[in-house]
């Protein structure tokens, strides 16, 4: 963002009167709604940072609740705005605001420099003390500190002079179009990243599934070694402690070469580890399908995955796939059993094959939020909730995220929702459900 560019739009900030809401979509993006109906974001990524507007909102895959975000909220939002200037002619914007609670006003003002290296969100009381900011900075990092309590001290004036440029015809086409550029870069950049990610993983347990060996081999390794025990058993007393490998007659009368296994005792010990690996073959055999069914599971949902990815629209529909939260630990079982994802801060739970399906079912609670395609398969959904109202946007993307990883068309579907309370398991995943609401998802 150029300056003459930065002085334009802070003329067409002027305007408003009231910030009814200001929240982070993203760690250096603030979204602030003027006046009900205008709304700017602010980028305050380092030496990228810019101010825009976008059609539709912004869903967020998580809320941020540290200090920084709460006093954007209690003393910036609801605010009537008293100012807005620019600091030292440079590319620092300030919004001064009153804001009225318990009876008592309150002034603060939200300091937004796009400055590079040092671009910055600051929140300052009426006496210039810092409150909050998205970074602090101490005085071995640099000479004009950031920090919480310390007056925030106006950088020095720039010792150069900004280029002019040409007037903006449109403000608001502008900062539209800003984000529509700065969205397409990103977005075909991030989603190369995050499909990468997941197309390694494909390869990891396509190879697995293809290293698998036939249920028939498997219990002809499981026979061998149950030969090789039956046979050592039976001349147990006639045959020497020590060696490499023990050399018989089978029960035909045909010389076999049975393997001293590392770790053996003795010879009566190497006859039951003969017949543990006998049994562990035999139980891969009757167990293969299992586990191809489990790795091929896998697979297709990662496959869905990638290529939802990959369809992704915005950065906002990416990061709802991608962002798995802060790290937790899982069992292992649960996590192939279904996915997490994040909306809004409220918890999503995707079953990725039938068990998967079948856990969210027996492990939901009664007031989690159920959903499910109408009429037609799909995975279960799960919304993790404790209330009885959940914004509609949260379950629209949720219902959103059923139908992508259900079906491989593009078009509308409906889907259907309702507490878990209400949801009737009939046989396996089959459920009979009432007292439900239908949504309309585009994918």
């Amino acid at each position: 963002m150029r300056h003459f560019q930065f002085i334009q739009i802070v003329e067409y900030l002027k305007q408003f009167k009231k910030i009814d809401s200001i929240y982070r979509v993203e760690y250096d993006t603030i979204k602030i709604a003027f006046d009900r109906e205008h709304s700017i974001y602010i980028n305050l990524q380092k030496s990228k940072s810019f101010i825009y507007r976008k059609e539709g909102d912004e869903v967020r895959s998580d809320k941020l609740n540290t200090p920084f975000d709460q006093l954007l909220s209690k003393r910036i939002a609801g605010g009537n705005i008293t100012k807005i200037e620019v600091i030292n002619g440079d590319k620092i914007l300030r919004i001064s605001v009153e804001t009225s609670k318990s009876y008592k006003i309150q002034k603060a003002s939200l300091q937004l420099e796009f400055t590079g290296k040092h671009t910055n969100g600051i929140i300052l009381d009426e006496q210039n003390r810092v409150l909050q900011a998205i970074r602090h900075i101490t005085d071995s990092i640099s000479t004009r500190v950031v920090k919480v309590g310390r007056v925030l001290e106006n950088p020095p004036p720039p010792n150069f002079e900004f280029k002019s440029g040409e007037k903006i015809e449109n403000i608001e086409d502008f900062l539209l179009d800003a984000h529509q550029k700065f969205e397409s870069a990103k977005l075909s950049e991030r989603k190369q990243v995050e499909a990468r990610k997941v197309e390694k993983k494909i390869e990891v347990f396509q190879k697995l599934l293809d290293s698998l060996n036939s249920s028939e081999e498997y219990q002809r390794e499981s026979d061998k070694f149950k030969m090789w025990g039956d046979v050592l058993l039976a001349n147990l007393h006639n045959i020497p402690k020590w060696g490499s490998k023990i050399v018989l007659n089978d029960f035909l009368g045909e010389e076999i070469e049975i393997p001293r296994l590392r770790g053996a005792k003795n010879n009566s010990h190497l006859s039951k580890m003969l017949y543990n690996s006998s049994r562990r073959f035999r139980q891969k055999a009757e167990n293969l399908h299992i586990e191809r069914d489990s790795l091929r599971d896998k697979v297709k949902f990662l496959e869905k995955m990638r290529d939802n990815i990959n369809s992704s629209k915005t950065l906002g529909e990416l990061k709802i796939l991608t962002y798995r939260g802060e790290k937790r630990k899982r069992e292992k079982k649960e996590n192939e059993m279904y996915e997490v994802f994040w909306i809004e801060g409220f918890k999503v739970l995707l079953g990725k094959n039938e068990r998967g399906n079948l856990y969210l079912l027996q492990n939901a609670k009664a007031k989690h939020l159920w959903l499910h395609l109408k009429d037609r398969p799909s995975t279960h959904t799960i919304i993790v909730t404790d209330r009885s109202n959940i914004p509609q946007n949260v379950i629209y993307e949720s219902a959103k995220l059923c139908a992508d990883f259900s079906v491989s068309e593009k078009g509308n579907y409906l889907v259907d929702y309702t507490a878990r309370r209400n949801v009737k398991i009939i046989s396996g995943s089959n459920v009979n459900y009432i007292n439900y609401k239908t949504i309309q998802v585009d994918i």
